[in-house]
């Protein structure tokens, strides 16, 4: 039978990073305190009371999904910018990309009676190919125990790296099982799916923090989801998570500026033009119009002007 590999929020990155490029999945524990972990439950709990259950093949019949968890829950926050999480998507994503963004916040809760979710990617999200990188990466954090009994998710270690049509056996499925607090990384390339919930009267509540690449449409619009006000109580780190950045070269641009000034009060109304340009392109920028006859006239223009001045 299959096993996830585990790991302590204290041990080394490089060797949790090893894990995940070569397994696409790791639970990690110690990432929360136990205040965090019952600020967390009391949050998600007193949510998903108000929530009814979905409606869907693949979303279930006897299960609750809670999108905008951003708005919902101060320690889900504290969450989304952990630094273990964040070096791993530091790793993971900036392969592909100059800046990374959060994707989804989404808390299930899989009920009783639940069956398990057919096993799939998140590739169809993004419908294009990127073999030996990956376009998303999800992190299940566990607001209750994950157990067999109750739904842990189902994970396929290693098939990010098999051909798109091979379905796995038995064998290789494993459950990721975990104490509350713990976290479950695993990349969009890899086949899971939610446990089937076998008790008869104890729900299985966790919240799925992803990211994806920066210059990747979001599966949230937390634009829409996240009053401005809201946002601008948020730590920078978080904003700019969000989707409040400019990916380079100039991806994102409200009025030719950077996003992040709306939200730091600023008016750009009639704003100059910023160029938002890789450290690399810059000095090809730079010589192309030193060197191009409009450099040379740009340049005696401003010596003349300086000239009358």
């Amino acid at each position: 039978m299959a096993e996830v590999r585990r790991a302590h929020a204290s041990d080394d990155i490089a060797r949790i990073n090893e894990i995940l490029d070569e397994d696409g999945c790791i639970v990690i524990s110690g990432l929360l305190d136990r205040s965090q972990v019952t600020n967390l439950q009391e949050e998600m709990y007193s949510n998903f009371n108000a929530i009814p259950v979905c409606q869907g093949n693949f979303f279930g019949f006897a299960t609750k999904r809670m999108s905008g968890v951003i708005t919902k829950s101060r320690v889900s926050r504290e969450m989304a910018i952990n630094p273990v999480i964040l070096r791993a998507m530091d790793h993971l994503l900036l392969k592909s990309c100059r800046e990374y963004q959060l994707n989804l916040t989404q808390a299930i809760q899989i009920c009783p009676g639940e069956p398990a979710q057919i096993i799939h990617t998140d590739e169809l999200l993004f419908p294009f190919d990127h073999p030996g990188t990956q376009a998303m990466i999800n992190c299940m954090w566990a607001v209750d125990d994950f157990t067999v009994e109750n739904g842990a998710t189902l994970v396929v270690p290693g098939s990010h790296k098999w051909p798109k049509d091979r379905q796995p056996e038995p064998h290789e499925i494993a459950q990721g099982t975990m104490p509350a607090g713990s976290v479950l990384i695993y990349f969009g390339g890899l086949l899971h799916a939610g446990g089937a919930n076998k008790t008869t009267k104890i729900p299985r509540t966790g919240l799925v923090i992803s990211y994806n690449l920066g210059w990747l449409r979001q599966t949230e619009n937390h634009y829409l989801a996240i009053p401005l006000n809201q946002v601008r109580s948020y730590p920078k780190r978080l904003q700019r998570l969000l989707g409040y950045f400019v990916h380079e070269p100039n991806l994102g641009c409200v009025e030719g500026q950077d996003p992040i000034r709306l939200v730091e009060g600023e008016s750009i109304v009639n704003g100059r033009f910023e160029e938002f340009m890789p450290p690399e392109i810059k000095p090809v920028l730079e010589e192309h119009r030193r060197n191009s006859d409009a450099g040379k006239v740009f340049n005696d223009r401003n010596a003349y002007e300086q000239k009358r001045a």
